[in-house]
């Protein structure tokens, strides 16, 4: 067959300025692949351009008939540079992309004419050219579809799209920039094929015999200007790898999370004193972050070591003998590139780190995304622990070293951004231009989308960064790894290991375990304790993005309500656990809700509640929850005013929203608007006759009008509520009933009828299998045998309180029981016993958040004082104990901490 090789080359100069010297020589003369013109190019692109290479497009599709990957790889650069104009979207940056396919076209005809020429076929290609041209034809098939969605994109489309799109001309540009360099150095194009087809030897020129094209040396790796935090692990590294010199050098990972320093900790391993002694100019750092191939991995080693040879075993054989000739340690940067990729290109990445780390005198460190260390490699031990955020001090050393104003506003971005290296050291160069307190303001509103200086590099943007680790191969051979990501990040506590076959329940459709290996493979999450957590900044990114599905969140959102309106008086021991592990992850979703439109306000605001009392009862496992509640409010009065304007406020399920928006004021405090919103319920069930309704308004204002020491009205209260939940046959709301209706006649001085009514509850409670009503019983009953001056049968009835209170997990309750105790043990002069029962008592009832409760451990502390004459610790006690009533709005205990206070001062003089 007739090749047409002149005919071509004239066409290519004018695509491809000085991509031949060889117009009019012979086909065995040689031609230098590399073009004169920058690759990125710059200006229009000259439809002389397009025009062009499309006829030579269409002439080469005819060619390399034995070579599989010609034809096709020809058509799909015609139909890329057709759609050229069709584009409407990114048109600049596409014209970008398109310089270089035309360059590629050059290089893919030069191939094409000197296989027709030789009859050359697949087998006798070099193994770095096969391996370049194949994953050029997947390559060229991304951007075909790119372009496809850049062409007719509708007005919402475009704004959806734009970004991503961006994100990929930006990713396609730079692997055309890796695939035309791999490309002219792996071909030294017509002379190596020409002679490879008529069987000539190459003249040898270089020491070995071999023949070589010459590249300049990488420069030696440079010291980072920026290195805190780290020198842990820096001394780590130079230990293992003096501790291994000789016929096993270390071979070392650096392996984390996008971002956390990995490549600033390699640079300073290479340019350690130690390291610069020992292995000179023999130190290589080479940057894998474009290589997606062993071929265009041993192209970049020979790069780096001085020497690029044609064909893949020659190459090595080069490579080998440099590498064999004096001790050398080598750095392969951001390996994850070339390893996380389909099964058999990792192995051969693998088969090639294996034949670099057999030479004896090679020291490799690599840095890699993840915590999975490639395989075929023995890893020298111990190994190196995954990098984790920087310290405090570390992360405030950078910022003072690049932006010299870390004050307080920077302090809160460095702790928002979880210490990570790259963010704070963006964050930090923005703060040269922007105040910190601007940049946290801005935070606030942009998250993870404000720390950037740039929009395509992953070390000078963290969204980016974060999005590479997202787009690896390995969360994409696994999406519900992704959509599992999306859920974790609404969790602040993650998935605790018990909890792993619950959401095998919860979310159907979804691998937990498998989804959490791969998530843990790409340290896209973290193990604490035994619950899987997402790394604090990349859960930012994910909610900032809004990265779970409404399917999902929909799951969650029903499990995490269903679970915070439990009652948890009534749970079994499993379902209590239960409780307790997700407590956290319950209170982000409902807070969550509350800042959304959640269409369900009653059911919202009962959840909210019931959750409460169960947090109360367990203690604050995060930060003050009553504090959380104000935003719980304004929710609720949202629920209020529907009610209000409602045609059907009259409905039982209005009248609910009222009682439970009382029991919410009351919480805080505020009973004036806690008293009239059980009015507006309990007239609400008076009309529909509803006896349970009617009990708990009444019951409802009875614990009010308590408060506010109006004895008779709550005794009032409380009967009418007994009467109503009788009716009722309510029988735990009538132990109830009687509980409190005990307490209001302690207080009123009646204290057989107190008794009575304690006892009258007690049984109830038992009926029901009640322990949180039970412990409350004894507990009154302890308080009544104290008025009776009965110390010991107090003593005993506080006890048994505890019991119960321990049983249903109740630390308010708990509380109650030491206090009472203390007061035991001051009557029987056991001062000590007294001290340490109210301080028990003080710290449950801080972390239950009763102020009432620490009002009562303080006065009963002053009073203990007062008995052993520390008359100033009494002072302070009595100072704090009405300060805490006040809060309480407890006129009764006020006016009794005024009359402690006098007695004290009035001895001090």
């Amino acid at each position: 067959m007739q090749s047409k090789p002149f005919s071509f080359r004239s066409t290519i100069r004018t695509i491809l300025p000085g991509s031949s010297t060889r117009s009019n020589q012979p086909v065995s003369g040689t031609l230098n692949p590399a073009s004169s013109e920058p690759i990125d190019g710059g200006g229009a692109l000259a439809m002389t351009s397009i025009e062009t290479s499309l006829a030579v497009l269409k002439e080469a599709s005819s060619l390399g008939a034995n070579i599989p990957y010609i034809s096709p790889i020809a058509g799909l650069l015609l139909q890329a540079i057709t759609m050229r104009d069709e584009v409407k979207l990114h048109k600049e940056e596409w014209d970008v992309v398109m310089r270089k396919l035309i360059r590629v076209a050059g290089l893919v005809v030069n191939v094409g004419e000197l296989c027709e020429k030789y009859n050359l076929e697949e087998r006798d290609l070099p193994p770095g050219l096969r391996e370049i041209l194949q994953s050029l034809q997947t390559e060229l098939g991304g951007i075909e579809g790119a372009l496809k969605q850049c062409t007719e994109v509708g007005r919402v489309k475009k704004i959806i799209l734009r970004k991503e799109l961006l994100r990929k001309i930006k990713q396609y540009d730079g692997e055309l920039s890796n695939v035309l360099q791999t490309f002219q150095v792996a071909l030294a194009l017509d002379a190596r094929l020409a002679q490879l087809a008529e069987g000539h030897k190459v003249t040898p020129s270089g020491p070995s015999g071999s023949s070589d094209i010459v590249i300049s040396m990488s420069p030696p790796p440079r010291s980072p200007q920026v290195f805190f935090g780290r020198n842990t692990e820096l001394a780590e590294i130079i230990h293992i790898i003096f501790t291994n010199i000789g016929p096993r050098p270390a071979r070392v990972a650096i392996l984390g999370p996008g971002g956390y320093g990995k490549t600033t900790l390699a640079n300073a391993v290479l340019t350690h004193p130690r390291i610069q002694h020992h292995f000179g100019s023999a130190r290589y750092f080479i940057p894998c972050e474009s290589i997606f191939s062993s071929g265009a991995l041993l192209v970049e080693i020979a790069k780096c070591l001085g020497v690029l040879h044609e064909g893949s075993d020659a190459s090595w054989s080069r490579i080998h003998a440099i590498l064999n000739d004096k001790e050398s340690i080598i750095c392969l940067d951001n390996f994850e590139s070339p390893w996380d990729q389909d099964g058999d290109i990792r192995y051969a990445v693998e088969e090639l780190l294996s034949r670099i780390t057999e030479i004896h005198l090679v020291t490799l460190l690599i840095t890699m995304r993840g915590i999975v260390r490639p395989a075929q490699t023995h890893w020298t031990k111990p190994w190196l622990a995954p990098l984790k955020t920087l310290t405090h001090d570390a992360a405030r050393e950078i910022w003072e070293q690049i932006a010299d104003n870390c004050d307080d506003s920077a302090e809160e971005l460095i702790k928002a951004v979880d210490y990570v290296p790259l963010a704070v050291n963006l964050l930090a160069h923005l703060a040269q231009a922007t105040s910190p307190v601007l940049l946290l303001r801005e935070w606030n509103k942009k998250q993870t989308g404000l720390i950037q200086m740039d929009q395509t590099h992953k070390l000078s943007n963290l969204e980016y960064s974060i999005q590479l680790s997202i787009d690896s191969r390995r969360m994409k051979a696994n999406p519900s790894a992704k959509d599992l990501l999306g859920v974790l990040s609404i969790l602040p506590d993650g998935i605790h290991i018990k909890q792993l076959e619950r959401f095998n329940g919860i979310l159907l459709d979804m691998d937990i375990l498998l989804s959490l290996q791969v998530l843990q493979q790409c340290s896209m999450t973290r193990v604490i304790g035994e619950r899987y957590q997402t790394h604090p900044i990349i859960r930012c990114f994910c909610n900032h993005h809004d990265l779970i599905s409404k399917r999902h969140r929909d799951s969650l959102i029903n499990f995490y309500i269903g679970l915070a309106s439990f009652d948890p008086s009534y749970a079994q021991p499993n379902e209590h656990a239960e409780m307790v592990v997700e407590v956290n992850n319950t209170k982000a979703i409902l807070f969550h809700l509350l800042e959304s439109n959640y269409e369900d306000d009653a059911e919202l605001v009962n959840a909210i509640l019931m959750f409460e009392d169960f947090h109360s009862s367990i203690g604050d496992h995060s930060d003050e929850l009553i504090s959380d509640y104000i935003s719980a409010r304004n929710k609720a009065q949202e629920a209020e005013k529907l009610c209000l304007s409602s045609l059907e406020n009259n409905s039982t399920l209005h009248a609910k929203i009222f009682c439970d928006l009382g029991e919410l004021h009351l919480l805080l405090n505020e009973l004036e608007d806690a008293e009239a919103l059980y009015q507006k319920a309990l007239a609400i069930y008076k009309i529909a006759n509803d006896n349970w309704g009617q009990g708990k308004g009444c019951y409802g204002l009875g614990q009010i009008y308590a408060r506010l020491g109006k004895l008779n009205e709550a005794e009032s209260s409380f009967s009418k509520a007994l009467e109503f939940h009788t009716n009722g046959n309510e029988v735990a709301w009538q132990g109830d009933d009687y509980d409190e209706l005990g307490e209001i006649y302690l207080r009123l001085g009646k204290l057989d009828k107190a008794k009575t009514s304690f006892y009258n509850a007690l049984d109830l409670h038992k009926i029901a299998n009640d322990n949180l009503g039970q412990g409350n019983d004894y507990n009154g009953l302890g308080h009544a045998f104290l008025e009776l001056h009965k110390p010991c049968e107090a003593e005993i009835s506080f006890h048994k309180a505890l019991k119960f209170h321990k049983l249903a997990n109740n630390i308010l309750g708990q509380g109650n029981d030491y206090c009472g105790l203390g007061n035991v043990y001051l009557s029987l002069g056991k001062l000590h016993e007294a001290e340490s029962s109210f301080y028990k008592a003080l710290d449950l009832h801080k972390v239950a958040n009763d102020v009432l409760g620490q009002g009562n451990n303080f006065q009963g502390l002053g009073k203990l004082y007062m008995k052993m004459s520390q008359l100033k610790d009494a002072k302070s006690m009595f100072e704090k104990a009405l300060i805490m009533h006040t809060q309480a709005q407890d006129p009764v205990w006020q006016k009794r901490d005024q009359q402690c206070l006098s007695e004290v001062l009035s001895k001090l003089g």
